[in-house]
Parts: C-alpha cells; sequence; structure tokens
C-alpha cells in the first residue's frame, strides 16, 4: 500500500536486525531506540538583527549515536565492536496500515540502517534467571529512514549528502565547492 493522505500509519507489525553482510542478529532485545539525528545549531547575530537567533546548518549534524541492545553478551557482539572497521547495522521491518477510505489493512516496508565505527561495549550486569542488558555503540557517519521503500531522510557525512523525501539538500552545495 502506498502512502498517501488516506492512509493511517498504526504500528511497527515487527522487525529484525541484520549485519552488513545481510546475517540476521541474534539475541537483539525487543525494545531498540533510533538514534537521534540533531542538526548543527549556530547563533546568528549582528549589526541590523536586533537580538539572536538560532539557525540549524544544512547538511551539519550532531554525533549520531546508534545504541544496540542485547539480551546477553553473545558472539555476534564481538563482530561489532572493532573500532578499526565500519559496521553496518540494517533494520527492517513492517509497519501496518489502514486505508481509512476502504477500511483495509496492510504492511508497508520499514528499513533504518546506521553504517559506523563502534565506541562503547556495555557488557551489562549479572544476576541470575535475567537478562544482562548487553549494549553496544555506533558512532554513525551514515543514517537511512525509509518507508514503502522511499527514502525520507539519508545523512552520509563522508560524502556530504543529505536527502529529505527523496531530494538532495546538499547538492548544490557540492557542486558549488
Amino acid at each position: 500500500m502506498k502512502y498517501n493522505s488516506q492512509v493511517i500509519p498504526e504500528v511497527l507489525h515487527g522487525y529484525n536486525v541484520y549485519d552488513g553482510n545481510g546475517n540476521r542478529l541474534i539475541g537483539i532485545s525487543d525494545d531498540m531506540s533510533m538514534a537521534e539525528i540533531k542538526s548543527k545549531v549556530v547563533t546568528v547575530s549582528g549589526a541590523g538583527i536586533p537580538g539572536s537567533y538560532n539557525v540549524p546548518v544544512l547538511g551539519f549534524f550532531e554525533p549520531i549515536t546508534q545504541e544496540i541492545p542485547f539480551r546477553v553478551v553473545y558472539v555476534d557482539i564481538a563482530r561489532l565492536i572493532n573500532p578499526m572497521k565500519v559496521q553496518t547495522i540494517n533494520i527492517r521491518g513492517a509497519i501496518q496500515v489502514t486505508d481509512k477510505s476502504t477500511g483495509v489493512s496492510d504492511l508497508a516496508s520499514f528499513r533504518y540502517m546506521v553504517k559506523g565505527r563502534s565506541s562503547i561495549i556495555t557488557p551489562g550486569s549479572l544476576k541470575l534467571g535475567d537478562v544482562m542488558g548487553t549494549k553496544i555503540s555506533v558512532e554513525a557517519t551514515y543514517a537511512l529512514i525509509e518507508v514503502g521503500g522511499e527514502v525520507l531522510i539519508e545523512i552520509d557525512k563522508l560524502n556530504s549528502i543529505f536527502r529529505v523525501d527523496g531530494v538532495d539538500l546538499l547538492e548544490k552545495a557540492r557542486k558549488m565547492c
């Protein structure tokens, strides 16, 4: 089902997490937050401006840190913690939607991907009969959010790409530089 004004996105139906080789990561917990994407902001002030205001700098972002939670320390973590290698975390899922004009429900594909190097490993805590709360963090230089096969957001810090709703907002700047 294609998104339009008649489609109501309802819930995340399910998801799996994969590494850069397409291997499903085992042991991921059921609750995972996507990284915050925060623009770099500068304060503008000077002659002719009564006071000051903040403005986001187009295509500049604060560090994007993706935390990946595991239930326990497991072998998949060892492949992801080498800080000298770029790690790819690819999350694929399904979003349940309903067309309000027909009442028909359907599923739309969802993809969230980050690429970067690992920066933190938290082995977790030890308690008999409980999960450990293990997690690793990846400092992302690339992030992508896609719904229904359409790119909503794509950030590639190393190649000066910032796409929103399929439009590359930095294309003009790359041509000028």
